[in-house]
């Protein structure tokens, strides 16, 4: 119990209580007088469905329609999203709204949009969201008041109407412990390194800077799946500033869609962690006073380095039970884990909601459905099999954003299995051929 009390408990409470007292300190908001202009980045693939909500989300704002710039990038389009921006353009004609084409890949576009664009700030949203009306001030009024800030995190969200739609109860439940679990990531995880200046990776789904540092970087890179995380350690590297979270600029993205996606998802974050890893290996590997001092070390050793001892314990646990440690020892041990992570997960919730009181619906939806908290730890368990065999895969197969699902997977075991049989008792196949009359 030791490690992950002390690895996880207890450095999540120190967090939790940390993001509260922020909270209760700070400063009073002054309203900016200077609307500078911004440059908003939205990378579009078959995007359809959800282009038109993401592009009304901008037109909504709360900031002056003139000094808003979008840069809709296609990086491989297939579907009728160019039809979409056509009927929006008409809709909206005094919109300053341009459709460019780019590369296949994400980092492609924003390449692309960067260098085509023209404000003192730019925002990088995904196409599958929407922007809370008061997002884009909040971010400029955040960049506006410190001027060492470089680059800034927006906090992403699930959007609560999407989960109260999805069909299948089972499904629900997933997206209602992603959302609790991006609550967490965002309120209070990456709240409490932006108060230390240690965020790790700015999120992609919704990241923000101003234009002169990008420029002074080599760019989005193509060659890993990590672009967001690698583009943050290059603003570490190359410019002088402060990395921040605006923990009131909010972007509501699509719950995942099925455990296929989730599996994807999750393995293609571990590999490009991985990469990141492996291109920064001075802010990743280090002794006992980096391992205090720098994040990038801590996160390392956290989601790789004890992945496999973890996985050894896991059974372990059982071994233990056959040389004589007494059953009830065992299982006492365990439940105590599971209710420690349930009270943190229920601290985060309360820390969460301070920051949440201007999106009643989300802290309302959120405190409805308390009883999360205790699915969270199952959820987490499940997603640590899932790092596992991005790592593994990662060994193995060649870096690319579509890899192999869950259901894919299961059915390459499968055949091996079958073939094992088949090859090592031929009796199988015969009996197969004598009922087809081959």
């Amino acid at each position: 119990m030791i490690i992950p009390i002390v690895w996880e408990i207890l450095i999540g409470f120190i967090s939790a209580i940390t993001v509260f007292f922020k909270f209760h300190f700070k400063k009073v908001k002054e309203d900016i007088s200077f609307y500078p202009k911004v440059s908003i980045l939205v990378p579009v693939y078959n995007s359809q469905k959800t282009l038109e909500a993401c592009l009304d989300s901008i037109f909504r704002q709360d900031y002056p329609k003139e000094n808003i710039e979008i840069l809709l990038i296609d990086n491989g389009v297939k579907d009728k999203s160019y039809d979409i921006f056509v009927e929006f353009q008409a809709k909206h004609p005094q919109s300053k709204i341009w459709w460019h084409t780019s590369g296949q890949g994400k980092s492609k576009a924003l390449n692309k949009g960067i260098f085509s664009s023209e404000g003192k700030y730019i925002i990088n949203i995904d196409s599958d969201g929407c922007l809370d009306g008061q997002a884009i001030k909040n971010i400029v009024r955040r960049f506006e008041s410190n001027g060492e800030i470089i680059c800034v995190s927006g906090v992403v969200l699930i959007d609560p109407e999407l989960i109260k739609n999805t069909r299948g109860r089972s499904l629900r439940l997933v997206q209602l412990c992603e959302l609790f679990e991006y609550t967490e990531s965002f309120l209070v995880g990456r709240n409490f390194q932006s108060i230390f200046n240690t965020i790790y990776t700015i999120a992609g789904a919704f990241s923000c800077f101003k234009r002169e540092a990008l420029l002074k970087t080599q760019m989005y890179n193509s060659e890993t799946l990590g672009e967001d995380a690698h583009m943050t350690f290059q603003i570490k590297e190359l410019v002088s500033g402060r990395l921040d979270m605006c923990e009131d600029a909010f972007f509501y993205v699509d719950p995942i869609e099925s455990l296929d996606k989730i599996y994807l998802q999750r393995q293609r974050w571990q590999r490009a962690e991985l990469e990141v890893a492996s291109l920064f290996t001075k802010q990743h590997i280090g002794g006992v006073v980096d391992f205090i001092t720098k994040p990038a070390v801590r996160i390392l050793v956290s989601d790789h380095t004890l992945v496999f001892p973890r996985l050894i314990w896991f059974f372990a646990v059982f071994y233990l039970y056959f040389i004589n440690y007494p059953l009830s020892l065992l299982i006492g041990a365990n439940v105590l884990l599971y209710i420690a992570y349930v009270t943190n997960s229920a601290i985060y919730l309360f820390v969460s909601g301070l920051y949440l009181k201007k999106q009643e619906k989300v802290r309302k939806y959120l405190y409805k459905n308390w009883y999360i908290c205790f699915l969270l730890p199952i959820y987490r368990f499940i997603i640590y099999w899932v790092r596992v065999a991005g790592i593994v895969n990662s060994l193995k197969t060649e870096s690319k954003w579509r890899t192999r699902s869950f259901s894919e997977e299961v059915g390459m075991v499968k055949k091996s299995v079958f073939d094992q049989i088949r090859l090592r008792f031929p009796v199988f196949d015969a009996i197969k051929r004598f009922i087809n009359n081959e």
